[in-house]
Formats: C-alpha cells, sequence, structure tokens
C-alpha cells in the first residue's frame, strides 16, 4: 500500500511538473504573444515580453513589435540569401534590377486582428509568404513615377522617401506593419542598360556643357550691352549738362548787362557798340 502511494505520489509530481512545464511561456524580449486555442479561437490578451504561466491547452505566436530588417541584396550580406536583389519598372519603360532593405515592426495594437486575418501564421510566415510576393510590385508602383537615370543617379532619398510613405500605407492596412525605412540601396544594369545609361549620362554631360557655354556668352553679352548703356548714359548726361550751362550763360545776358558793358566800354577804349554778346570798338 505504501509503495502505491509512493508511486502514486511520484506520478502526481511527474504530472504536475509537465503541467507546469507546459503552462511556462516566455516571451523573447522585442515581441509579443498571441494566445489561441484550436476549440476557444484567439485571446484578445497578448502576452508582453518575459516569463508566464497559461493554460497548457493554449498555444502561442511570436509577433516582433522591436525593429526588424528585410534585406533583398545581389550578395550574401547582412542575412540577403544568396542574389535577392529584383527588377523594378520606370517611366520610361525601363526595368532595372535593384538591392532593396526595409525596416519593419508590427504594430501592437492590431496583432490580435492581424492573427486572425492570417489565421495562425506568425510575424515571419506573414513577411516571408504575404510581405515578399508584393513587395517588388509594390515598389513598381512608385519607381514608374521615375525613369531610369532617377533611380540609377538622381536623388535616391526623394524615391526612397516615397517608397517608404507607400509602403507604410499599404502595409499597414493590409499586415499590421508598421515600416520604418524602405531604401534601394544599389542598382545592378545589365551590360546592355549600362551601356544605355553611359549613353545618357555623357549626352547629359554634353548638354550640360553647352547650356554653361550659352549661358556664358549670354552674361558677356548682357555685361557688353550694360556698358555701353553706361557709356551712352554718361555722353548723354554730360551733353545735358553743356546744354543747361549754354542756357544758363545765355539767360544770364539782360539788355541791362549790355549796356552796363558798353557802357564800361567806352570808358576804356572811346566807343563801342554792343549787339548780343558780340561788341565792335570803334576808335
Amino acid at each position: 500500500m505504501k509503495k502505491l502511494v509512493g508511486t502514486l505520489i511520484i506520478i502526481a509530481a511527474i504530472v504536475g511538473a509537465v503541467f507546469t512545464v507546459k503552462s511556462c511561456t516566455l516571451i523573447s524580449t522585442g515581441k509579443v504573444g498571441v494566445q489561441y486555442s484550436y476549440k476557444g479561437g484567439v485571446k484578445d490578451e497578448v502576452l508582453d515580453p518575459g516569463l508566464h504561466f497559461i493554460n497548457p491547452f493554449l498555444k502561442v505566436k511570436e509577433f516582433t513589435v522591436g525593429n526588424e530588417q528585410l534585406i533583398l541584396t545581389k550578395d550574401k550580406r547582412d542575412g540577403s540569401k544568396e542574389n535577392e536583389s529584383f527588377k523594378v519598372a520606370t517611366s520610361d519603360d525601363a526595368s532595372i534590377s535593384v538591392s532593396f532593405q526595409m525596416s519593419y515592426r508590427y504594430n501592437q495594437e492590431k496583432i490580435v486582428d492581424t492573427y486572425r486575418k492570417f489565421k495562425g501564421m506568425d510575424g515571419e510566415d506573414i513577411v516571408e509568404q504575404r510581405v515578399k510576393t508584393v513587395l517588388k510590385s509594390k515598389i513598381s508602383e512608385v519607381t514608374t513615377n521615375y525613369s531610369m537615370m532617377d533611380i540609377y543617379s538622381g536623388n535616391r532619398s526623394e524615391i526612397n522617401n516615397k517608397i517608404t510613405e507607400y509602403l507604410n500605407g499599404e502595409f499597414g492596412e493590409a499586415y499590421g506593419i508598421e515600416v520604418l525605412d524602405a531604401s534601394i540601396i544599389d542598382v545592378h544594369p545589365d551590360e546592355k542598360l549600362k551601356e544605355a545609361i553611359d549613353n545618357r549620362v555623357t549626352a547629359l554631360q554634353q548638354k550640360q556643357q553647352a547650356e554653361a557655354e550659352q549661358e556664358k556668352i549670354k552674361v558677356e553679352a548682357e555685361t557688353k550691352l550694360i556698358q555701353a548703356e553706361n557709356e551712352a548714359s554718361i555722353k548723354v548726361k554730360e551733353a545735358q549738362a553743356e546744354a543747361e550751362a549754354n542756357k544758363a550763360i545765355s539767360e544770364s545776358i539782360t539788355e541791362e548787362l549790355i549796356k552796363m558793358t558798353e557802357a564800361e566800354a567806352r570808358k576804356k577804349h572811346g566807343w563801342v557798340e554792343v549787339q548780343g554778346v558780340d561788341a565792335v570798338v570803334k576808335e
């Protein structure tokens, strides 16, 4: 009898230990847990990082709420699997291969709804099986507003800002994902496309050089015109000043001045006839 009781105690202890172990769930830092059961469905309560004791019949799926990165590059770099670069469309009907990275996290307030929507998929499953399948086409919806040269050597920061804004709206609505940053980090044209790009770069440089020459000629012509206008203005002002001086002299010769000049001349030289500004002296 004692042996039976002892055996039952041992069995109970083992069952209790198993039950306790199954009831313990550790949620990793930067993640939260969604609780669900096949019978009761999904619970609204989300588990924060740390150790939790839960019903052993419940299962838990983890979702990242810390920042994660999705990296798709041409070479093996920062976790990218071999060549994961992809092609995007442009406004001039080109198709150019790019490397891409995206920083993201799941919106904690939407995680339960996201889990229900995707029927038991966890965060990594959603990114691998859903996000990646539409990512390339979503990015092309932005890059079709830019030319091949814009993407290859233009204002990449503007394009990346537009991609980030667009993906954040699209993925937030569809997957409960916040896109913190999305960037084309490299461009990989093939030989034919590289030749076309080089030709465009050369043509652009030639155009810029021609425009610079034209601007130089224009500035020189404008400078000469300004100089000529200044010289003409100086001559006009000199002529105006001379005319005004002559007018002042003419207006200063009055009848009284003429008589006075005549009288002075008679006194000094004898007889003088004064006519306007001319005087005839008679001895």
